[in-house]
């Protein structure tokens, strides 16, 4: 009974610890907001200067007899149609546009080309750039894509009538 007596007095008397504060509510989970959604930078102007690696892809193309050759198939609306399609292999990384903008090229370490750059464009025939759609740029992650030669030509249709038109 005592020990009843001696801790209602510690009760009353205040010698109790104080009782703990009561829980703060849990937060609200904020879900993080979205990432930015990609900006497609504007096409370079100005003097193209191909890197190493364009320029052994641009005298491979030269070295196989390439560089003369013309796209049999421009101005094909055919081909063009065709070449669209293809051109879905290519769009991961070089973007619907051509801007070189793609959610796969986004990740690289070394940007696909941008076909909307005029003075990049003019810097090589389009012999050469049929030679670069069927056999990539060592070195880099522009890596042949299993088309015929035709099938190249079509991209290349394709490219200059639809993503090169001003």
């Amino acid at each position: 009974m005592l020990s009843v007596y001696l801790l209602t007095s510690l009760f009353a008397c205040g010698e109790a610890p104080p009782p703990p504060p009561p829980a703060a509510p849990p937060k609200a989970a904020v879900p993080a907001p979205p990432p930015p959604a990609p900006v497609a930078a504007p096409a370079p102007t100005g003097p193209y200067t191909p890197d190493p690696l364009a320029q052994a892809a641009y005298d491979a193309a030269k070295a196989a007899g390439a560089e003369a050759k013309t796209n049999p198939k421009a101005g094909d609306a055919a081909a063009s149609a065709a070449g669209k399609i293809q051109y879905e292999k290519c769009q991961i990384c070089h973007g619907a546009t051509g801007a070189g903008d793609g959610i796969a090229g986004a990740a690289l370490p070394q940007k696909p080309s941008q076909f909307t750059w005029d003075e990049r464009w003019a810097a090589t025939t389009p012999g050469t750039k049929h030679w670069i759609i069927l056999n990539g740029i060592a070195g880099t992650s522009m890596a042949p894509l299993g088309l015929t030669e035709d099938q190249a030509w079509e991209v290349l249709t394709y490219i200059e009538a639809e993503l090169r038109k001003k």
